[in-house]
């Protein structure tokens, strides 16, 4: 989430068979795996030193990024006087490409897709996303890496179950799955089970993904502007995470973005704000972050764009494909 060698002028040879991403593909096939194909988009190369060999991150987006930014010293039903975010049960797909990248160190090339789906599942919410990226380090054979998770979070926060795969070049890397629960007040206890099989403990102020996205939009509309929270995922041992969030406007929102919003169906007068996020691992206790997100968040819990920074180099995703679905009880 890469076969084949990148060459001088032309493009990655495609691994998979199907048909281009486009209006004929509906994310759901996405998410399912049928009909899936990169983007048919020329990956760019540019001179540089020799690389390292790296792998391609697992990249924990998905599970991040849409079902929660953090939230400073808040409950959920902290940021008093503010407005009670609705979040929107929507699919979405977005383009992964290479935004930045540290000359020598990071890669020469990037790209992949991101499909996501969110629903309010009347007492629960649910988040399934699918990753696949493939990363390019000089003239090295690409590395692809396939990441697929999926969440389910009870609405009063107590509750939380996670599944999660990551493949590079079709291999099996990690698989991990489990459980987790919250005791108000007092912190709580993650269970993972399988091969990893091992018991976390949850600090107190430890939120789930979707309640920090709750709390963070939450916050957003009171106007406070830093927050930081501890939030548990599950899509990683590095969990659970310290965080440090920044809310701050977007400078620039895209037409295509909007465009793609607006035929959707999803409501255009919603404020938009951008978090700038750092994710600390609390095992490790070290002070650089294990990596860094900048998500643009409609009110509804929609992300308009995404750019995940890994030190060397960062990825950018942008929608091209976002659809409403039906919520609630």
């Amino acid at each position: 989430m890469q076969v084949g060698r990148i060459c001088r002028g032309k493009r990655l040879p495609q691994p998979w068979t199907g048909r281009v991403p486009g209006p004929s593909v509906t994310v759901a096939e996405l998410l399912l795996g049928r009909n899936t194909a990169m983007p048919n988009h020329q990956l760019t190369r540019r001179r540089m030193r020799p690389a390292f060999r790296r792998t391609a991150p697992a990249v924990g987006v998905a599970m991040l990024l849409f079902a929660g930014v953090t939230v400073a010293g808040l409950s959920v039903a902290d940021a008093a006087g503010a407005a009670e975010p609705k979040l929107a049960s929507h699919r979405a797909a977005y383009e992964i490409t290479l935004h930045q990248s540290r000359e020598g160190v990071g890669p020469t090339a990037a790209r992949g897709l991101m499909a996501y789906e969110f629903t309010d599942a009347c007492e629960r919410w649910i988040a399934e996303s699918r990753i696949v990226l493939d990363v390019v380090y000089g003239e090295e054979t690409p590395v692809r890496t396939d990441w697929n998770f999926t969440s389910w979070e009870s609405k009063d926060g107590r509750d939380y179950g996670f599944s999660m795969s990551h493949r590079r070049n079709e291999r099996l890397e990690e698989n991990l799955k489990g459980t987790a629960r919250l005791d108000p007040g007092k912190g709580g206890e993650a269970a993972f089970t399988g091969e990893v099989a091992t018991q976390m403990s949850l600090p107190k102020g430890t939120l789930f993904p979707t309640a920090h996205l709750v709390a963070s939009l939450k916050a957003a509309l009171a106007g406070q502007k830093v927050f930081s929270r501890p939030m548990f995922d599950g899509g990683s041992l590095d969990n659970p995470y310290d965080t440090n969030v920044y809310i701050v406007s977007p400078k620039d929102r895209a037409d295509k973005t909007l465009a793609l919003l607006k035929k959707a169906g999803f409501t255009m007068n919603l404020p938009v704000w951008r978090h700038q996020s750092a994710f600390f691992s609390m095992k490790s206790n070290e002070g650089t972050p294990v990596f860094e997100l900048e998500v643009d968040y409609r009110a509804d819990g929609v992300a308009e764009r995404i750019i995940q920074s890994f030190g060397d180099f960062a990825i950018r995703m942008t929608p091209i494909k976002m659809e409403r679905l039906k919520g609630g009880c």
